[in-house]
């Protein structure tokens, strides 16, 4: 990798911000270099990664500014000389580039996220409905809890993720706690009110969910009832 061109890779760790200098291929994504720095300059340094494809979310970080995947970000692409790591904002730090996820999912329960049936063990015949087949592949990575606005400035949101998982279980025939859920998205301080319609979500989702469509929706469905 010796005619590679090379990057300089500034993290911010634990005890503050280290630069690193990695020669990296065209394909060659952040966790590659994360994982050449771990390597053969710094075994000390702290990630998270599981699947190495874009299924699992683990590998979620401040890329240049933007939360991303350091599994699907090829260096290359973000036309920079210059890449800059640090942890995903408005999440505790465990060290360096490891954030707790422990704020985000007790959002995610506060929408009571299981489905609520009738306990019939007969199967369900579910429909099928383009408005929610295309937002039903959340890794719950935290990228979109990470890159939205209104967290910044009220910790009590409930998120985007959260609110488009909400939206997928209102929308379920076989739930029966529609109600229930639309009264917690309703309120005031922590609801869908408090979004702002910024599309910092939805721009930045690795599965392209519509998460502010989903936003949009349950507005109107509060309204409606």
């Amino acid at each position: 990798m010796t005619n590679s061109p090379q990057y300089e890779i500034r993290v911010t760790r634990s005890a503050g911000i280290r630069s690193y200098r990695v020669a990296l291929g065209a394909r060659m994504t952040v966790l590659d270099a994360l994982f050449s720095i771990q390597s053969h300059q710094d075994s000390s340094l702290a990630f998270r990664c599981a699947c190495r494809v874009g299924m699992c979310g683990t590998c979620a970080m401040s890329i240049n500014r933007v939360p991303r995947l350091a599994c699907k970000t090829r260096i290359s692409a973000l036309d920079s000389s210059v890449v800059t790591l640090a942890p995903l904002p408005h999440l505790p730090v465990i060290q360096d580039l490891v954030v707790s996820l422990a704020p985000f999912f007790e959002q995610w329960k506060r929408i009571k996220p299981a489905l609520r049936g009738p306990g019939s063990a007969e199967l369900a015949i579910v429909p099928p409905d383009p408005e929610t087949s295309r937002k039903r592949d959340c890794i719950t990575c935290g990228i979109c809890y990470a890159a939205c606005g209104v967290k910044a400035s009220h910790a009590d949101y409930l998120g985007p993720a959260a609110i488009n998982k909400a939206f997928l279980r209102i929308r379920d025939p076989r739930d029966l706690a529609g109600r229930e859920r639309l009264k917690i998205l309703n309120d005031e301080w922590s609801g869908v009110w408090r979004c702002h319609t910024q599309f910092n979500c939805t721009a930045v989702c690795p599965k392209k969910i519509d998460l502010t469509g989903s936003i949009g929706r349950i507005k109107r469905m509060s309204f409606a009832s």
